[in-house]
């Protein structure tokens, strides 16, 4: 460092070389010095010379700006005495002095002065030209990049946010994909539907896994720049540092564990890919059951009649040919009621696949009587067995065709324009000698509450549920329904028989007499009649021709009879009344919701145009339903879920060790090329503050050209080596070069 005078006071600057440092610069007039300049006679006083009027420019720093700096102070008006020449002087210049003002403060640190006593000095001046006016004055002050970085140590310094935020983020994105797949559990894809948006759980988990993943990483990578720094500050081998940095690498890290040699960032980068398989997890805990009833409820508007209207029931048509015969439409109801299939309905999608509720329409009100009757066949079979006189025997035939003849099991009807009258009959017992159940109900129309069931498109009445109210009789509008309709309907669908058991005329057994009185319905044109009735008696039960629609057969079940009685005995029947009544509140339920759909043209000529849809509009009634959807429902496995969890939270604690001792770092470190060369000492980076950053490296020497290369110097070996391109030759190796 050199020192100097201006204005007669002492400054200093930085030297430009080392060797300046044992010189000074400026001198005391008189003095003799090895940087005294050869006197130069011929120099010119002209301000003509451009280069005479330049100031030599290593003396003047560069400029910069000049609002960093308080104000000028005020310059010396003239020349004070005893003045000499500098040894930088020139003689084209004025006797003005040159003056230039530096800023202490930001100045370079200064070499400590000698103990010594201070020799004379004096100041040092700048030939100038003739004008007295000195130059404007340069300041000199250093750059913020040149200011030096102090170490910076402590908890909230130093404190990994980054860091420490993916590994918290982590936990909040495994928790958030543990609670989706736990309330995936008995939903179905609809439920995930926002807006338009239709987006299911699988979606959301593989957004969230791979959030999770690079940040895992990211905190790994953070974890290892700690790691790395925190050994080279307690001291390390190089060996350890090797270590350190291959086992960021998976298959390095994983060779180093298989080997047993464990390193916290080999365990840390394992454990932190081991995490990588929490997505199959939580994909495979998320499955799909099909067939699964998801329950709703809702409203739907129920299409039907108040009551059945003689138009569905018979044709009425202005053609000849078609007047008399009963509708395709009721034709085909009996028909599928009778096969036990429901009835086909629009079902409505807010229904479901399956779904019940109670509507109010036409049905039966009905009022049952029941008695018994005794019958003792065999007393009266062993008495006129034993008759040996003719008047026995007369009194015995009579009773044969009276009280011996006995009624074992019967269904029949009356009809009524208001009422419909059922009787059954039927033993219950395995002997012949015992009780018969005779019961009697009346079917009255009325409206009540009734219970349905919608499922597959269909609609049937649920026999399952008694209706629960009944309100007012209904009164037909026309009584053929009553008294022809409903009665042929039922007779096809449950004919009238009767089984009647009497003695053989000579008493030495017992017979059975079944009839049948069979219906069926025809649509055929230019009949009078709905209904062909006829009339079979057989005394065999097992008869072919009246097995199908034979109640005394689909009602009946054979025992052996009791000691010393017929084998005909030891049939019994149970009772066909309930049958007959639900399938008579069937039968009306189905007639009112067919009216209800039927198209138009069935009504005409009776009704037409908007009478019909003025009678019409007011068939329609909403009804809130209960019931399912059959849907795939998502099923989570809490077993898979749970390893899920287990694994992403394992990398997190793997990870966090990496972080321990960050406190003790002074700078934000990372692994970069620059800051590693600045740390351990490169050529190219002497100068620089020690404790610099990559981003100040760039701001000081980010220009400076460097090469990778071949390095020759005079006199020196051969050097492969990173090297300022500017001040040495660096050339590509050559195909097996050896290098020093």
């Amino acid at each position: 460092m050199t020192t100097g005078l201006l204005c007669g006071s002492p400054y200093a600057r930085a030297s430009r070389q080392a060797e300046e440092d044992s010189v000074s610069m400026l001198l005391p007039v008189g003095a003799t010095s090895p940087e005294q300049p050869h006197p130069n006679n011929r120099r010119k006083s002209s301000s003509g010379d451009g280069m005479s009027q330049r100031t030599p420019s290593w003396l003047i720093s560069p400029p910069e700006p000049q609002d960093a700096l308080p104000h000028e102070q005020r310059r010396v008006s003239s020349p004070p005495p005893n003045m000499g020449f500098s040894v930088l002087g020139d003689s084209a210049r004025s006797q003005s002095p040159y003056q230039e003002q530096v800023a202490w403060a930001n100045s370079t640190q200064f070499r400590s002065a000698p103990a010594e006593s201070k020799p004379q000095m004096v100041q040092t001046i700048l030939l100038a030209t003739v004008d007295e006016t000195p130059p404007s004055s340069h300041k000199y002050f250093r750059h913020p990049r040149h200011m030096l970085e102090p170490w910076m140590n402590g908890v909230w310094m130093r404190f990994p946010w980054w860091g420490a935020g993916a590994l918290f983020l982590i936990v909040l994105l495994t928790g958030a994909s543990a609670g989706i797949l736990l309330a995936s559990h008995g939903t179905t894809m609809d439920d995930w539907k926002i807006g338009r948006d239709n987006a299911q759980p699988h979606v959301y988990i593989s957004v969230f896994e791979m959030m999770m993943i690079f940040l895992i990483l990211f905190a790994l990578v953070e974890g290892v720049v700690i790691r790395f720094w925190r050994q080279l500050l307690q001291g390390t081998t190089l060996d350890a540092l090797h270590d350190t940095y291959e086992s960021m690498y998976l298959w390095p890290a994983a060779r180093r564990i298989s080997r047993v040699r464990f390193n916290l960032v080999a365990v840390a980068c394992v454990l932190a890919s081991v995490s990588f398989a929490r997505g199959p997890l939580f994909q495979r805990a998320l499955t799909i059951s099909d067939n699964t009833h998801k329950s709703l409820s809702g409203m739907v508007d129920l299409k039907i009649a108040p009551h059945p209207l003689v138009e569905f029931f018979t044709n009425k048509g202005s053609n000849p040919l078609e007047q008399g015969g009963v509708t395709p439409f009721f034709a085909e109801l009996v028909k599928g009621l009778g096969a036990g299939n429901p009835l086909a309905y629009d079902q409505p999608a807010s229904c479901g696949d399956y779904c019940v509720g109670v509507v109010k329409g036409y049905t039966f009100k009905v009022t049952c009587d029941s008695s018994i009757r005794h019958t003792d066949l065999n007393t009266l079979l062993q008495e006129c067995k034993a008759c040996t006189t003719e008047q026995c025997k007369s009194n015995c035939e009579f009773r044969r065709t009276t009280s011996l003849s006995s009624t074992f099991f019967s269904t029949s009807y009356e009809s009524a324009h208001d009422r419909l009258v059922l009787n059954s009959i039927h033993k219950n017992t395995t002997s012949c000698s015992g009780d018969v159940h005779v019961q009697t109900c009346t079917l009255t129309p009325t409206k009540s509450d009734i219970p349905f069931v919608l499922t597959n498109g269909t609609i049937d009445r649920r026999i399952d549920i008694p209706t629960s109210q009944v309100y007012d009789a209904v009164s037909t509008t026309d009584n053929a329904i009553m008294e022809t309709y409903w009665p042929l309907a039922l007779n096809t669908l449950f004919p009238s028989v009767s089984v009647n058991v009497s003695a053989s005329p000579d008493f030495s057994q017992l017979d059975h007499t079944k009839c049948v009185h069979t219906a069926n319905l025809t649509n055929s044109p230019r009949s009078t009649d709905t209904s062909v009735a006829a009339t079979t008696c057989s005394n065999s039960t097992v008869d072919p021709a009246l097995f199908t629609n034979d109640p005394s057969a689909v009602y009946s079940a054979k025992y052996s009879p009791s000691t010393g009685e017929d084998a005909l005995c030891g049939t019994t029947w149970s009772d066909p009344m309930p049958d007959m009544i639900n399938l008579m509140q069937t039968l009306a339920f189905h007639t009112t919701i067919a009216t209800a759909t039927a198209p138009a043209s069935l009504f005409a000529p009776s009704l037409t145009g908007a009478a019909l849809v003025s009678l019409r509009s007011s068939w329609t009634q909403r009804i809130p339903v209960t019931g399912h959807r059959t849907l795939p429902v998502y099923h989570t496995s809490p077993l898979l879920v749970a390893l899920g969890i287990a694994v992403s939270l394992l990398g997190v604690a793997a990870v966090i060790p990496l972080y321990y001792g960050f406190w003790e770092l002074g700078r934000k470190v990372s692994l970069n090329p620059l800051e590693i060369a600045r740390a351990f000492g490169a050529p190219l980076m002497e100068g620089l503050d020690g404790n610099t950053t990559p981003d100040m490296i760039t701001v000081e020497r980010g220009g400076m050209g460097v090469k990778y290369g071949a390095v020759d110097r005079y006199g020196e070996q051969k050097k492969l080596r990173v090297e300022e391109s500017g001040k040495a030759t660096v050339r590509v190796p050559w195909r097996g070069e050896i290098f020093g």
